[in-house]
């Protein structure tokens, strides 16, 4: 790459970048061996959505994850690297990958200070894990278990942003076209601006409504679920539903995910794309972890209620849900599993012995956090492994109650309901339990709802919980 003289800041970080990477092609000559590098730069707050819209190609791999109400973003499209998975092996097997390439890294960062501190420059590996380990229906539609390094990684914290490019410099590599191809997709990002996403398309807001058959269908699960837990030791099922449904037109993915932001700010906005026509995605209320900084935070999130239309009713919901012994008796199943299994991989969890509630904006839960310190030998997948799956989306205990959801549920959960997240080079990471969740394939949708059945559950009231939750979803996406 020519010397400019008189060249600008930028120019003079693609041309420090470019000798950086050319040292990194002599090692992979020297050493018959790929390195991957990991190059990060400053750029303006752009929107995590604008920049999938604009910048990611139609039909590559995409994974997105924002959480609107504190401005934190994260969204990655193409891959550098990618290792899929199957067997109850599987997270021990992605702890692996991710060790073995985390640790060959070379890192390269012209980001503020700041954003280098809470790791935001590094490079961060996407994970996707499916329910279960191995799919039960037959051929699966994600597999068990993904990572995904994506080449092209951009992390929005306030009004701050990075975009990190993760390359695999072999001995062929063209160290000229790298850097090319660099300062165009910096250009690009730069021609965005800061300007929102703006959803072309109005929502039809067709009324998403599971048939008569199907509420009798699931009343029945529930009700079967309620005499096996009277024959057996098994404190609580989650059954869910999943309802397909067939839209006039193409589901526009995108304008999908602004709806959720909007409606959700709140909750943690996700879309998993396998690059396959096929889009994960939804707006979970549920945090498995976040680790930052060796400081854990889980949450123990169980127990349902409706929002009220007025501020005195909706404090009336809210007091009740605090008072009734079903909700509270499922909220402390949940808190109980998770202190369990923190203890159980030598972490002290600390956490309030009375629940609050959490609102949002067509439901409010039970909701106790619940925080730790994490030594740097326990693995942020160490966690995600020991956490999956929680009360709060299977039941307890953990293996009955998956047998039962084997038994009574007649569709393949694969990614609802599941860790969905990434690990960073630092050690951060960031999980989510995919729930209040869809499947997207041109104009088919599966939306995916679910209810925790304890004694004492109501059949009916557990189907009008379920309604609630795929109407809700459903307005957002068709």
């Amino acid at each position: 790459m020519p010397v400019v003289s008189h060249c600008s800041d930028r120019d003079q970080t693609l041309q420090s970048a470019y000798r950086f990477l050319d040292r990194r092609l002599d090692q992979a000559r020297q050493s018959h061996q790929p390195q991957l590098v990991s190059l990060s730069f400053d750029i303006p707050p752009v929107d995590p959505l604008v920049v999938l819209a604009r910048l990611a190609p139609g039909g590559d791999r995409h994974l997105y994850l924002e959480t609107p109400v504190a401005q934190r973003s994260v969204v990655g499209f193409g891959a550098a690297l990618v290792y899929e998975t199957a067997g109850v092996r599987r997270f021990a097997q992605a702890r692996r990958f991710i060790e073995q390439w985390r640790s060959k890294t070379h890192r390269y960062s012209e980001a503020g200070p700041a954003l280098a501190l809470s790791g935001a420059d590094g490079a961060r590996f996407f994970c996707a894990f499916t329910f279960f380990a191995d799919s039960p229906h037959g051929e699966a539609t994600f597999p068990a278990a993904t990572v995904v390094l994506p080449q092209w990684q951009l992390v929005r914290q306030g009004q701050q942003s990075v975009l990190t490019l993760n390359y695999l410099v072999t001995a062929t590599s063209d160290v000229g076209a790298i850097i090319d191809g660099l300062a165009e997709q910096l250009r690009a990002v730069e021609r965005l601006g800061t300007a929102p996403w703006r959803d072309p398309l109005p929502a039809t807001r067709l009324p998403v409504q599971p048939a008569p058959e199907a509420g009798q269908r699931f009343r029945a699960a529930v009700n079967r679920a309620l005499g096996y837990m009277s024959r057996h030791p098994v404190q609580k099922i989650v059954l869910a539903h999943a309802l397909d449904w067939v839209s006039a037109e193409p589901i526009q993915p995108l304008a999908a995910l602004g709806r959720l932001r909007q409606r959700y700010p709140d909750c943690h906005v996700f879309s998993v794309g396998q690059g396959n026509g096929r889009t994960f995605m939804g707006a979970s209320p549920e945090r498995l972890l976040s680790l930052t900084q060796g400081q854990l935070i889980t949450d123990a999130l169980a127990g349902s209620a409706p929002r009220g239309r007025v501020p005195s009713q909706d404090d009336c919901l809210a007091q009740e849900l605090l008072h009734n012994p079903k909700e509270r008796g499922e909220h402390r199943l949940v808190v109980e599993f998770l202190a369990r299994q923190l203890q159980g991989v030598g972490l002290w969890p600390q956490y309030q012995p009375r629940p609050g509630v959490r609102r949002l904006s067509n439901i409010q839960h039970l909701h106790t956090p619940m925080r730790a310190g994490v030594p740097r030998h326990i693995h942020p997948l160490h966690l995600v492994e020991a956490l999956h799956p929680t009360p709060a989306v299977a039941g307890v205990p953990t293996r009955a109650a998956c047998d039962q959801i084997l038994r009574f549920e007649d569709f393949d959960r694969s990614l609802y309901a599941a860790p969905l997240g990434w690990v960073g080079a630092n050690g951060d990471s960031e999980f989510i339990v995919g729930i209040r969740s869809a499947l997207v394939a041109d104009s088919w949708v599966r939306l995916y709802a679910g209810a925790g059945i304890v004694a004492g559950s109501d059949p009916d009231r557990e189907w009008a919980e379920i309604k609630l939750k795929l109407r809700a979803l459903g307005e957002s996406l068709v």
